[in-house]
């Protein structure tokens, strides 16, 4: 008797046959792209719409009133998202947890609907709290 896998294979690939569809996973019959040569990278002559390529230079209506981005942008931050306020700014951080911890985190984020950062920012803060311990403020520099 087949499984219920077996039977919802067989009906979608009935429904693919019936319309002539190829499974998206299936690489047999694709060419290996010709890797000296990026424009024979893209979709070729399977006649697919390209369209971020083909409307790169196109004002769709709406962006119009945006400021043009210089060709070369210097290396360094990506821009910000417009209509995103700017955070705090923030140190990087990098601390290895307990597996334990970690998952403790992940429930708390699912609980809460915060995200990691969010959460261990309020939990050292409330541990800063209990133990009575303040900001010095910034770092002086040239001070010894």
């Amino acid at each position: 008797m087949p499984t219920f896998a077996e039977k919802a294979r067989k009906a979608q690939q009935q429904k693919r046959a019936g319309r002539d569809e190829k499974d998206p996973a299936d690489l047999s019959g694709a060419e290996e792209p010709n890797w000296d040569d990026p424009d024979s990278w893209g979709a070729g002559d399977s006649g697919a719409d390209d369209s971020a390529s083909r409307n790169a230079g196109d004002s769709a209506g709406g962006n119009e009133d945006r400021a043009q981005e210089p060709a070369h942008r210097p290396r360094g931050r990506a821009p910000r998202r417009r209509g995103r306020p700017r955070g705090p700014e923030r140190v990087p951080l990098s601390v290895r947890v307990l597996p334990a911890t970690d998952r403790k985190l992940t429930v708390a984020v699912e609980q809460t609907g915060l995200n990691p950062q969010s959460l261990v920012e309020q939990a050292l803060e409330a541990y800063f709290r209990r133990l009575k311990i303040e900001d010095p403020g910034p770092a002086q520099e040239g001070a010894a």
